[in-house]
């Protein structure tokens, strides 16, 4: 599933759904036109081209992240998808598109043989085609081994480039012509996880990025292609900029940052008019998704807990909005996630105070209780993962799945979480097991004296870095049981960050789990893996069998050896899925799996059909 995307001209909005469907609605009169169907789940991103003759898919369907590109003609006569990559293509990363080249795209390509990634530009059809009359399109840039990202000028050309280095540091490069190279600045470890390219200024030629670089959060920035000064053009602290909406002539409009809802900060007061006018239409928080290339159409989506988004075409000329709610992919009405049983579930936002005296921020997802309930309902902890990312006011269908079967589900932004700034997230440096844990176990504290949650039933779940926590969890009595979708085990082990997929971010790993700082007796007492004996309590242990990115061998360890002692552990292996689990076959089996291991120790009864 993909977000929705407006058209170039604004008339037409696509959309790929959970179940694989691309659909191209008309906006005027809200028709839609099925155009492709692929496996559940592998679309990844979805674009239009800037002439509004194609859609552009990359796509990635085993798991192992060797994303590929395709175009989807939409005129003339119907076409299947036709692979965009050059011949030889293992991954693409990335999509770029300007209106002055409006027959092709550039994506950034990793070929057969070679270590990184380099841009390319692909033709779709029409004038460019005279440039490769084969299709296979030309390699734009020849940048070093490490680049992570591009910024392009308004021909597409590469300008300037994000090179990764092994002591986890980032330097921007510029170009003149895509071959030679030259340093514009280095940003610090600790700013490289939030360093994106945004482009490039038309006039000034500076570096538009997203960077916290000697700022206390993430903000939009510029760099001089010259002499590598850094200026802010756009702030919103203490919080992190998540998006940025700029000018065709490189002025910063408007930001979204999250703070515990969606806000924006505007530095162009037609911005800031439009999207009041326009946030009037709804009760649920507004999101920008998109524009037109003439800034007058909007596609806006409005979240609420309580329902999936609505989606709206909103005309800034006429200050009028089109709906995208009937009989459309986009309908919330007809969301599967809707039904009967979901009414009067209860979605709120509670600011909670870790037991150090740090400001937390968390969702609670509340069940409907029967007015003879002489018990809190169970509470199901769902830690997010990365650490560096975060949750957000949203509608979330697992969860209100969840509080339909009569659980609580608690979603915490613990310290290291992004989008709160520097301080926030390095608040989570080397306390991992520690400091983390405890904001998890303070929030669960704090839902049970407020009557909130079940203190005898109460599980931990989550993926990732989240999978991890929740397997730690099984050590505190808090805790019933666990459920651990692709975890790390062994924070004592750092071998899997030499693996090709880790390999430059491993100072950022011991940075975050503190390797260098933390005793080999401490990492084992915060790991999972060492601490089997100590555990209460059964877990549900699944896994991608393709993913690339975690310690499979020892997450079987971690199995082995919790069986050893005597623990209760389900193990789900999931073959065709990787760190996220996407195929139809694969969430069908782990949403059964889950929903069977929680009614099971939760003590739950099953709803009736």
């Amino acid at each position: 599933m993909s977000a929705p995307v407006l058209s170039p001209d604004g008339t037409s909005v696509a959309y790929a759904d959970a179940d694989g469907l691309v659909t191209v609605t008309h906006t005027a009169t809200r028709t839609v036109r099925p155009v492709l169907g692929v496996p559940p789940g592998a679309v990844h991103s979805l674009a239009w081209s800037p002439n509004g003759t194609h859609l552009l898919l990359i796509t990635e369907t085993s798991g192992r992240e060797h994303f590929t590109l395709h175009g989807l003609r939409l005129s003339g006569t119907p076409l299947p998808p036709r692979p965009l990559s050059p011949d030889g293509t293992v991954q693409v990363r990335g999509l770029w598109t300007a209106p002055a080249r409006p027959h092709g795209v550039v994506t950034a390509v990793r070929r057969r043989g070679e270590r990184g990634l380099h841009p390319w530009y692909v033709p779709l059809g029409g004038p460019d085609e005279a440039e490769d009359p084969h299709g296979a399109g030309r390699r734009v840039a020849v940048c070093p081994d490490g680049t992570r990202d591009w910024a392009f000028d308004s021909e597409l050309a590469c300008r300037a480039c994000l090179v990764g280095h092994p002591d986890g540091t980032l330097s921007l490069l510029a170009t003149d012509d895509g071959h030679d190279w030259r340093p514009l600045t280095t940003f610090p470890l600790e700013d490289a996880p939030d360093t994106r390219l945004l482009g490039v200024h038309p006039s000034s030629g500076e570096v538009l990025l997203l960077t916290a670089y000697r700022a206390d959060a993430v903000r939009v920035a510029a760099v001089h292609p010259g002499d590598g000064r850094l200026r802010t053009l756009l702030a919103a602290p203490p919080y992190d900029v998540a998006t940025a909406w700029l000018a065709p002539d490189g002025t910063a409009q408007a930001t979204l940052h999250h703070a515990a809802r969606r806000h924006y900060t505007c530095a162009d007061p037609a911005y800031r008019r439009d999207l009041d006018t326009a946030a009037a239409l709804d009760t649920g928080d507004l999101e920008l998704l998109g524009r037109d290339l003439a800034d007058r159409h909007w596609l806006l989506a409005f979240h609420h807990p309580d329902r999936p988004p609505r989606h709206h075409v909103y005309d800034r000329r006429r200050a009028t909005a089109t709906p995208l709610t009937r009989h459309t992919p986009l309908d919330p009405t007809s969301a599967r996630t809707t039904s009967a049983r979901t009414g009067g579930i209860r979605s709120e936002h509670l600011p909670l105070t870790a037991s150090d005296g740090l400001p937390l921020t968390a969702y609670l997802t509340f069940p409907v209780q029967p007015p003879d309930a002489l018990t809190p309902p169970p509470l199901l902890l769902r830690i997010h993962g990365g650490p560096w990312s975060h949750d957000v006011w949203r509608h979330d269908p697992e969860a209100r799945r969840f509080a339909a079967e009569g659980i609580a589900v608690l979603r915490l932004n613990y310290r290291g979480s992004s989008g709160y700034g520097r301080h926030f997230r390095d608040l989570g440096d080397a306390e991992w097991g520690g400091r983390m844990q405890q904001d998890l176990y303070d929030a669960v504290d704090d839902m049970v004296a407020r009557g909130l949650g079940d203190p005898d039933r109460i599980a931990a779940y989550g993926g990732s870095y989240g999978g991890y926590a929740a397997l730690l969890a099984l050590t505190d009595p808090r805790f019933r049981c666990a459920v651990a979708v692709n975890p790390l085990v062994d924070l004592a082990s750092d071998t899997w960050a030499d693996s090709p997929y880790w390999r430059r971010m491993r100072p950022l790993w011991d940075k975050q789990i503190g390797w260098s700082r933390l005793s080999r007796d401490e990492l084992r007492r915060r790991s999972p893996l060492h601490r089997v004996d100590t555990m209460t309590g059964p877990a549900l242990v699944v896994r991608g069998a393709n993913d690339p990115r975690i310690d499979a061998a020892g997450i079987e360890d971690f199995v082995r050896l919790r069986r050893a002692v005597g623990g209760e552990v389900d193990e789900l292996v999931l073959p065709n899925d990787g760190h996220a689990v996407r195929s139809g076959p694969g969430k069908r089996a782990f949403q059964q799996a889950l929903s069977s291991f929680l009614t099971q120790h939760l003590g739950i009864v099953p709803a009736g059909p």
